[in-house]
C-alpha cells in the first residue's frame, strides 16, 4: 500500500511540474488597449470596422473606426495569402501577434490565416473566403 501511495504522489508531482512548464497564456486585449502592449505578443479581440486592399496588395483591417480614425490595424500582404485575403469587415475577430507602433497607432503584421480567428456568426452576405476588393494605397 505504501508503494502505491508513493507512486501516486510521484505521478502527481510529475503532473504539477509538467503543467508549470507550460507557456504562459497570451493576454487578450481590446483594440483600444493595444497601444499599451507595444513589443508584446497578444491577442486583440474586436470588430473589423473597415477592410481595404491597396493596389500594391496590402490589406488593412481597421478596428475602432475607419481610416484615419481607427485605433488599431492589422496589415496583411498578398504574398502571405496566395488564395486571397478573406473578407473580415463587420466580423468580430481575434488576431494574434506582436504589437508595433506605426505612425503613432498600434499595428500587427499578419503573415498567416492561423493568426486570425473569426468569432461568432458570419455577417449575412459576406463570405470568409472571398478576396477583398482593391482600394486606395494610402489607407491604413
Amino acid at each position: 500500500m505504501k508503494k502505491i501511495l508513493q507512486a501516486l504522489l510521484f505521478l502527481a508531482f510529475l503532473t504539477v511540474s509538467v503543467r508549470s512548464d507550460d507557456a504562459p497564456a497570451i493576454p487578450v486585449v481590446t483594440p483600444q488597449e493595444a497601444a499599451t502592449q507595444e513589443g508584446k505578443q497578444v491577442k486583440v479581440k474586436g470588430v473589423v470596422d473597415a477592410q481595404k486592399t491597396s493596389a500594391k496588395g496590402i490589406t488593412y483591417l481597421n478596428f475602432g473606426g475607419r481610416f484615419p480614425n481607427h485605433v488599431f490595424s492589422c496589415v496583411l500582404r498578398t504574398r502571405d495569402f496566395p488564395n486571397g485575403v478573406p473578407t473580415y469587415e463587420g466580423k468580430e475577430v481575434e488576431v494574434t501577434g506582436m504589437i508595433k507602433m506605426y505612425e503613432g497607432k498600434p499595428s500587427m503584421d499578419i503573415k498567416s490565416a492561423d493568426q486570425i480567428r473569426v468569432l461568432g456568426a458570419e455577417t449575412a452576405g459576406s463570405s470568409p473566403s472571398a478576396p477583398s476588393s482593391p482600394g486606395g494605397e494610402t489607407e491604413h
